[in-house]
């Protein structure tokens, strides 16, 4: 940007549009434009009053015409300036209420409630990975110097010293937890954390103890002003700070793993602390926050202000933290690997603010000790035991080059991602995986050659395939999560469900008749029953997948979802040539570029998906939703008949295995409560919909060339036949705008397996 003394000289040769507005000539005395403030080391300097009164005679509309200020000049300035633009302008009020903060005001407890609220808000909106100028910044408490400040100590400001000051300051210390956590690492980026270029103030000077003690004060002054409005409701804010803090300082990896017991103590008090965002929010004190903070702060990159979640969502989730820190804490005490992998699958799917991510991270970071307090090797040779049973021959020099060791402890990384990204890095592991099991059944076949000189160590029937089996069953678990996690976060288009699902029972079905095979050569009893534990996941699963595809597919035969002559933005020839076998087949293979490559499982192509789909085009609507239901229902089977399933492994393991089928089995039940309410409802009972789904793609191509011919021709020619065909195909497409109305909507259910779709017909 230029400096003042050339900005005053772009706007002195700034003229009006004599065509767009009547304005006084620029050697008028009225139209004189003042004296601009130029200061002589060319520091940046504030030109709000000289630009208000340069702009002051121009009317509305008017438009500027260039002189010295140059089109180059002005797109310059505006790629300058616009990030500070997006911050937002600060306008008269913005000014009003800046100018009321005083940091010597006298609070009552209402005030001080009101302001503990608001920054409850502003941190729970930062551990949501807001950037600190959008949130904990805009608080000037927050940033104030306190140094002088009788913190702690009775003043005459009593209410700011004893009992907000204290709040303030261990807001900040545990604040500074956190941020030690997510820089611990250097592994999460702006995507995760909005780390920003500036020092974070977090009230270095003060410890947790110092913390802890000016809140025990704040609480002992506060018990003494028990019977004034505000009050209790402070103290409960100031004891959830207390345990908060103590939470957090037992919970970074090192003392989980020294003493577990201590951290699982803090976060049960800390659960126990029933914190509810009370009616009476206090008294606002104005002045307090700056959303505009930006401005003070010129070395940090320009972010928009940002709206606070709502009061009652911050309790809540700072419960859901809380939850989630107790499952992380948990780790340290599974007793197998089956159960760690469980466990990290719970913590992934729920989704977690980045710091507890991070700590999840930080659990597997560290070269020497893992989880389990025990070296990465020593995880993985016990998961691969746990799962195959695998000789000593077998696993004897697969472990010195490390290779296994890096992808397994990848994988757990990857669920300690959040959602978008942990998809994006599992579709990249897939390859690494793919290359790992080719590698592992050369390994499997020269041990059992070595084991086993006489037998053909090629054969499958002979050889278990030990490692190489357990990499596969690795591998799978990795596409199935992938391909389902774009589920929850929306990343296929409705039309895509059919494929998606498609795909997905492909895949299942592969994973299931993997287990068998694993099963038949898996010795031991309390392993095979491992086996057909994960079996029985896999196969509810491939019966859901089945269900999902079906009922995706009926409704995107109908074209419910695209139903493309809603747009105006789309013509028919245009829809025409989107939906062409050369687009679709496009898209397909854009859609399944990531596992194309995978030497296993068999990639569907897209002919075999058109092949595999043909055999659904004949059946009626009823009848799909018919096979649909008997999918769902053998699903339901599978797993409540795996309910009470017991055996001799820990109790830890059985109930992990237990809640995993729980979460899919409240999916299965969802689904089969829609579709009964979709048979009730009568919307698939026009007899324009009692079409197979032939004739239905038929229908669309008449309406729609239709359509295209008479945008092209305002008359064209047309046999008896023809227009009768096209009169039956758009009564077929009004049936179709009715059921879009009603349209089926796809949607996660809160308490239930959010990677798997729910159907739901909100006018059922």
């Amino acid at each position: 940007m230029a400096d003042s003394e050339q900005l005053s000289s772009g706007l002195s040769g700034l003229s009006l549009d004599a065509n767009a507005a009547e304005v006084p000539e620029a050697g008028s005395a009225e139209g004189q434009l003042p004296e601009p403030i130029v200061t002589s080391d060319g520091e940046w300097i504030d030109i709000t009053t000289l630009v208000d009164r340069a702009a002051s005679e121009l009317a509305s509309g008017a438009l500027i015409k260039q002189t010295h200020f140059t089109l180059f000049d002005a797109m310059m300035s505006v790629e300058v300036m616009d990030p500070r633009l997006d911050m937002g302008i600060l306008t008269a009020d913005d000014a009003l209420e800046v100018s009321q903060w005083d940091i010597d005001r006298q609070l009552t407890l209402r005030e001080a409630l009101w302001v503990a609220l608001q920054l409850l808000r502003c941190e729970m909106t930062w551990h949501g990975s807001a950037s600190l100028l959008q949130t904990l910044y805009t608080c000037n408490y927050f940033t104030a110097n306190v140094d002088g400040l009788p913190i702690g100590q009775d003043s005459s400001n009593a209410v700011r010293d004893i009992v907000l000051f204290p709040i303030v300051i261990a807001t900040g210390v545990g604040c500074r937890y956190v941020w030690s956590e997510f820089s611990r690492y250097n592994l999460f980026g702006e995507e995760d954390v909005q780390m920003g270029t500036i020092e974070p103030q977090f009230f270095a000077d003060f410890s947790q103890r110092d913390a802890d003690i000016l809140l025990y004060e704040a609480h002992m002054y506060l018990e003494f002003r028990m019977n004034e409005p505000g009050a209790r409701e402070l103290i409960e804010i100031v004891d959830s700070r207390r345990h908060w803090l103590r939470a957090l300082g037992l919970l970074s990896a090192e003392r989980m793993i020294e003493d577990a017991s201590a951290a699982a103590d803090g976060l049960a008090e800390l659960r126990q602390m029933h914190v509810a965002w009370p009616d009476d929010e206090g008294t606002p004190v104005r002045g307090v926050f700056d959303p505009k903070c930006m401005r003070r702060y010129a070395a940090a990159a320009p972010i928009k202000p940002r709206e606070l979640i709502e009061g009652p969502a911050c309790v809540q989730e700072l419960e859901r933290m809380a939850k989630d820190l107790e499952l992380v804490e948990s780790l340290v005490r599974v007793e197998s690997v089956e159960h760690l992998v469980y466990m990290f699958q719970k913590i992934h799917i729920r989704a977690p603010s980045p710091f507890v991510r991070s700590l999840l991270m930080t659990t597997l970071a560290n070269n020497e000790h893992v989880v389990l307090a025990e070296s990465p090797e020593a995880l993985v040779r016990r998961a691969v035991l746990e799962m195959v049973a695998a000789p000593p021959r077998a696993l004897a020099g697969w472990f010195a080059n490390g290779d296994i060791i890096r992808v397994f402890l990848d994988w757990f990384r990857t669920l300690a991602q959040n959602p978008p990204r942990a998809r994006r890095v599992a579709y990249k592991c897939l390859g690494t995986w793919d290359a790992l099991q080719g590698e592992a059944e050369q390994a499997d076949i020269d041990a059992f050659g070595a084991e086993h000189p006489g037998r053909d160590a090629a054969d499958p029937a002979q050889n278990p395939f030990w490692v190489s089996s357990w990499v596969y069953h690795m591998k799978l678990m990795l596409l199935e999560g992938a391909l389902l996690g774009g589920v929850r976060l929306h990343v296929y288009a409705a039309y895509e469900l059919p494929i998606i699902f498609g795909y997905a029972t492909q895949v299942f079905e592969a994973h299931a008749a993997h287990l068998d095979r694993m099963h038949m050569g898996a010795p031991g009893a309390a392993r095979t029953q491992r086996l057909q534990r994960v079996g029985v996941l896999v196969r509810a699963q491939r019966e859901m997948a089945v269900a999902t595809w079906l009922i995706s597919h009926m409704f995107e035969r109908l074209l419910v979802f695209r139903a493309p002559w809603h747009s105006k933005h789309s013509d028919a020839a245009t829809v025409l040539r989107l939906e062409s076998t050369s687009a679709q087949r496009a898209r397909y293979a854009l859609r399944f570029r990531h596992v194309s490559m995978l030497g296993s499982p068999t990639h569907l192509s897209f002919d075999g998906w058109c092949a595999s789909a043909e055999h659904l085009d004949e059946c009626l609507l009823p009848e799909l939703l018919g096979h649909a239901q008997n999918a769902l229902s053998a699903a339901r089977t599978i797993l409540g008949d795996a309910k009470d399933h017991r055996d001799s492994g820990n109790a830890s393991v059985v109930d992990a295995w237990a809640d995993a089928c729980r979460l899919l089995y409240a999916v299965v039940v969802a689904n089969l409560v829609a579709m009964a309410r979709l048979q009730q409802s009568g919307v698939l009972r026009a007899k324009e919909l009692m079409v197979s789904g032939a004739a239905a793609l038929e229908y669309r191509q008449c309406f729609l060339q239709a359509d295209a011919d008479d945008a092209a021709n305002d008359r064209p020619v047309r046999s008896k036949k023809q227009r009768k065909d096209i009169e039956r195909a758009r009564k077929w497409r009004d049936a179709v705008e009715a059921l879009a109305r009603n349209k089926l909507n796809v949607t996660c259910v809160q308490g239930a397996h959010p990677d798997w779709p729910v159907f739901s017909v909100p006018g059922a």
